[in-house]
């Protein structure tokens, strides 16, 4: 059972099998013309009918990419990945952007105040937009405050049993449940009439959410809606390498308002794929695939060619872990500081788009 708001790892190949996901295929990648990092390094895996949102983008037809953030902490480099997909979708596909500030399941979930959550949500926000996102195509709310999409959850309550929640998510509060509607209607608000009705909607999804797809595809069938689509892209590790990079593990993240020396003792203490003794390391090299460093690389930090040389010198064994992690981190540390100075112009315009503040 993949369980949404547990920090657990996937193991990925049994998504195919036991829940019907389909791999990023040469035919799918062969539709993409600037496949940028999300799909040129196998970021995204995995999809449901991503060929049918393609196949409505060609056709000129209007298409939209819809995700969202619990307001619960700072934003984090696993939180950026679904932003980053966001961006790219709409950079590269004209998407229209609905993205949902879900304070409310940030409550039933974490017990964040919505008070609480409206300051992450601004600082959320401003993040996104340092990221990125142009505003003047996108739609930005927050789940207490979007009367649409409680009405549709409420409407939803209708078309989902007891027994098929408990199947889906397992034992859990009753607030959860509500919490797994109330994204439905998220997922669905852009299907709205009040948005121009029916059309292909993208979800960007870790893999561990796609509870939430299923059924809300299941009630987009019965509301004669399109069914939304999904990618999957893989899980940033946290830093001790032991299980996804999530909020509640502060010292297994790479928060995106650390500071850059703060940023910096986190990486040098990083797990890495390096041998037991430096003499194994320089005959057998590096062991690439387990090290959470050359992951912030490839997923965040490091163009191509500069990927592909830090890859040649580890598995030859030319370079060891620490050497790597001091490259690493400075590329963190440069982005960080960039990043946080683009962030401090957005805030005024988050709150504005929130309507909080003065």
């Amino acid at each position: 059972m993949l369980d949404p708001w547990a920090n657990q790892l996937v193991e990925y190949e049994k998504l195919f099998g036991e829940f019907g996901l389909k791999r990023i295929e040469e035919g799918i990648l062969k539709r993409i013309k600037n496949k940028g990092r999300i799909f040129g390094r196998g970021i995204v895996f995995a999809h449901r009918d991503l060929d049918k949102f393609l196949e409505a983008r060609e056709k000129g037809q209007e298409v939209a990419v819809m995700s969202g953030i619990k307001p619960s902490n700072e934003f984090h480099l696993g939180s950026k990945m679904t932003a980053d997909e966001m961006i790219y979708f709409q950079k590269e596909f004209g998407a229209k952007v609905f993205y949902a500030i879900a304070d409310l399941e940030a409550y039933a979930d974490n017990g964040v105040t919505l008070e609480e959550g409206g300051k992450f949500a601004v600082s959320n926000l401003a993040d996104m937009l340092a990221l990125g996102l142009d505003e003047k195509n996108a739609y930005i709310w927050r789940q207490s405050q979007e009367v649409r999409v409680m009405n549709m959850a409420y409407l939803f309550s209708k078309r989902v049993t007891d027994a098929a929640l408990r199947a889906l998510y397992g034992e859990k509060e009753i607030g959860l449940y509500f919490s797994a509607l109330t994204q439905a209607g998220d997922i669905l608000l852009p299907q709205h009439p009040d948005f121009g009705g029916k059309k292909h909607v993208l979800v960007p999804v870790g893999a561990d959410q796609d509870p939430h797809i299923r059924m809300t595809r299941d009630i987009a069938a019965k509301e004669g809606l399109v069914l939304p689509s999904s990618t999957y892209h893989v899980y940033a590790k946290s830093l001790s390498g032991e299980q996804k990079m999530s909020k509640r593990d502060p010292l297994g993240v790479l928060f995106l308002s650390d500071t850059p020396e703060i940023a910096r003792k986190k990486i040098m203490r990083a797990f890495t794929g390096g041998r037991a003794t430096v003499e194994e390391q320089r005959k057998k090299g590096g062991e690439i695939g387990k090290c959470v460093v050359y992951e912030l690389a490839k997923f965040h930090f490091l163009e191509d060619k500069e990927l592909k040389e830090m890859e040649r010198r580890c598995l030859c064994g030319e370079v060891l872990c620490g050497e790597d992690k001091e490259m690493v981190a400075e590329k963190v540390c440069d982005w960080l500081k960039k990043h946080q100075e683009r962030k401090k112009k957005m805030v005024k315009k988050a709150e504005r788009i929130l309507e909080v503040g003065e």
